[in-house]
């Protein structure tokens, strides 16, 4: 009963240590594509200040 009880507990600990390491991986995605974002706004900022306009 002790040997099922700790092989579910390692079996738990396992499958918890996966979904973090996913979700911290997604987390990074996220934050990637943010800075991407956040260029492309910037970029855009800079052409339509080059052309007069402003972006708000």
């Amino acid at each position: 009963k002790l040997e099922a009880a700790i092989i579910n507990i390692s079996q738990t600990t396992e499958s918890m240590s996966n979904t973090t390491t996913n979700e911290i991986l997604a987390l990074q995605e996220v934050s990637g594509i943010s800075k991407v974002v956040l260029q492309n706004r910037l970029a855009l900022d800079v052409v339509l200040a080059s052309q007069g306009d402003v972006c708000v």
